[in-house]
């Protein structure tokens, strides 16, 4: 007779395949970190993210109102309402796109890529479609990147890099539970309470929102693939193709992802040639794409590289390291933080050339060491580059999450020591985590604190950035309308009045004619001038031969704020402008350039006769002399000779 089982037996079978089956489950998730349901609590986490981002937002936004006095009264004035003059390239390139004229910057111009990103350009192009408010447009994608990326990060944290613990650990799920809400805090605020990272990626209205979504996205595309080598390639070809289309510095860092994925094999005992075929598609994919975006830019503007390469970097690779090495220290001090994150990103590499005692724990690191070895890779671009001029280290932005995962992979292990109890009780995870927040907030240049006590002002700022695209808004419709008026006056076709620009963003978005960026960015022949572009970072482009050759009819406006006695003072020649004196390499002295132009102030009046605002710039002497009024409608200018009285 067969023995019954008691109910006791039973439930005790049934437990142990409840645990079998946990077990199992356990495997398979072990398999696919990646996807959502390996994330505790993930509705909540995206839910904060999305309040990050927008909260993100209206920080940055906030940071910029400045109150101003006009007409006895006090009103705030938000100077990152138009983003900064680079953003407003991007604008002028995509209202003529959308407006069917092609990539060129005004209609009727040459084609030109004068843009850093063409992925964002087209976004752009898109925004003037649907919208009149392009501004807005463009600060709502860029939220919705600052929160992908959180998002992102946050799957990758608590997915493909979540702590491993011992089948038979102490650690109980709530002490888990606690450290691990203690990283994702740290990791929304490493981001958060940087104003470097959060300026750049939504306010600006630049590319780097997207150019960090994208570059997170397909490192973290990176890691699922080089660990789970038998996995489609199809997600990492797609963020391989978003990557090249959305920055040039892209043809590199798209060749560190395969390059990873590489190193991962062989790191396993797979030979160099095998290794390789895993990652073939990427390869073929990677390569396709460099030839087909090369040809089309080839057919279309007539050069294999973007316009900005040819005008603003140097041929002198020894020129752009020491330029690079600059940048990059000037950055660490800066973000003393950024050198404690790659230092601990080192760190993370240098021990798994070490041998370890526990696969289990190698296992549960090796998404975290890929990520600390592109993010090592990746912060050697700017250096390479030579780094860039504008304050708030740009160009290490799109590099900065991923930075912090290698200092949140040590926090975990620090407060889950197994031996530690005390390390895990949640008063001291919760005032160690508030101690680091803090130290975030107030360890950079300059903190949160003091842009918010300026007004966005604190030296080193990028407010100045802010100021010229919207002077340059302002210069642009003012020269327009001055235009119409002479149009009445002398009978002329204003399209022919092209405009010599040095600020060209909000001034080019604005002004109706020509433009011609006597720095090179929106102008070929400019751009492809003799020259080494050593100088001015950026802004090295300029050739007097060729200034001559196109001979703009305005020349370098200015906003006047002050009174002028003499042409001396006149932008961009005035005493104590090094920085122009170097960029136009001594056109002031220029026999020509005083023979062929005058400069005049230019005073633009209401309807009563009450001056508006007032302007400086260079006028060709040819087409002066045939403008026969000093006042017209809304304007009245004088030309500055070597001295006059206001």
């Amino acid at each position: 007779m067969v023995n019954q089982k008691t109910h006791t037996e039973r439930q005790h079978e049934r437990a142990l395949q409840r645990k079998q089956q946990r077990k199992q489950n356990q495997l398979q998730n072990d398999g696919d970190d990646a996807q959502q349901n390996a994330v505790p609590l993930l509705n909540l986490r995206i839910a904060i993210s999305a309040v990050i981002a927008l909260l993100a937002v209206a920080i940055a936004l906030k940071a910029f109102e400045v109150p101003v006095r006009e007409d006895d009264e006090s009103v705030v004035v938000n100077l990152a309402g138009v983003g900064i003059d680079d953003a407003n390239i991007f604008f002028t390139y995509a209202r003529n796109v959308a407006a069917g004229h092609g990539a060129v910057y005004y209609p009727g111009g040459e084609s030109v890529e004068g843009y850093s990103s063409t992925l964002f350009m087209l976004l752009c192009s898109v925004g003037f479609m649907v919208t009149d408010n392009i501004e807005f447009y463009v600060l709502l994608i860029n939220a919705v990147f600052f929160c992908g990326t959180l998002i992102s990060l946050q799957l990758f944290l608590h997915g493909m890099a979540k702590e491993r613990l011992p089948e038979e650990s102490q650690i109980s799920s709530r002490e888990l539970l606690t450290v691990n809400w203690a990283a994702s805090i740290l990791l929304w605020a490493w981001l958060l309470v940087s104003p470097a990272y959060v300026i750049w990626t939504t306010v600006t209205l630049m590319d780097v929102g997207l150019w960090t979504f994208v570059f997170v996205s397909g490192s973290l595309a990176t890691v699922t693939k080089a660990l789970q080598p038998d996995r489609s390639s199809l997600h990492l070809n797609l963020w391989i193709v978003l990557m090249l289309l959305t920055r040039p510095e892209a043809y590199y860092l798209c060749l560190v992802w395969i390059v990873v994925i590489i190193i991962s094999q062989m790191k396993i005992g797979i030979s160099l040639v095998n290794s390789i075929q895993c990652v073939r598609p990427a390869i073929f994919c990677y390569l396709i794409t460099v030839i087909v975006l090369t040809a089309g830019r080839y057919l279309y503007f007539g050069y294999p590289l973007p316009n900005t390469y040819y005008a603003k970097v140097s041929s002198d690779l020894l020129y752009n390291l020491k330029l690079g090495v600059g940048y990059l220290v000037e950055f660490l001090k800066a973000e003393p933080w950024a050198g404690a994150a790659l230092l601990m990103n080192f760190l993370v590499v240098f021990q798994t050339f070490r041998p370890r005692k526990s696969t289990q724990d190698a296992k549960g690191a090796s998404a975290v060491v890929l990520i600390s070895l592109i993010t090592l890779f990746a912060s050697i671009t700017p250096v390479l580059t030579g780094g860039d001029h504008f304050n708030y280290f740009r160009f290490y932005q799109p590099y900065w999450p991923l930075m912090a995962l290698a200092g949140l992979y040590y926090f975990r292990k620090y407060f889950l020591v197994e031996s530690l109890p005390t390390m895990r009780k949640p008063i001291r995870v919760g005032v160690s985590t508030l101690a680091l927040i803090g130290t975030m907030l107030l360890a950079q240049t300059p903190p949160w604190t003091i842009i918010f006590q300026s007004h966005g002002l604190a030296q080193p700022t990028i407010a100045n950035e802010f100021q010229l695209a919207l002077g340059g808004r302002q210069l642009g419709a003012m020269l327009t309308l001055w235009n119409e008026d002479l149009d009445s006056e002398i009978g002329e076709e204003h399209k022919s009045r092209s405009l010599g620009s040095l600020t060209t963003g909000g001034i080019g978005y604005a002004y109706r004619g020509p433009v011609l960026d006597m720095l090179g960015l929106n102008n070929v022949e400019m751009a492809h001038s003799g020259g080494d572009r050593k100088g001015n970072k950026n802004h090295a482009a300029f050739d007097k031969d060729i200034f001559f050759e196109q001979s703009p009819d305005f020349f370098a406006p200015r906003r006047l704020n002050h009174r002028i006695q003499s042409r001396e003072e006149v932008f961009p020649f005035n005493s104590g402008n090094e920085f122009w004196a170097t960029a136009l390499k001594g056109l002031d002295r220029d026999e020509r350039f005083l023979e062929k132009y005058s400069p005049i102030k230019l005073i633009q009046h209401n309807e009563q006769g009450l001056m508006m605002r007032q302007c400086t710039l260079w006028i060709k002497n040819s087409l002066l002399s045939r403008i026969n009024v000093r006042t017209t409608k809304h304007f009245s200018f004088a030309v500055i000779s070597d001295t006059i009285a206001d």
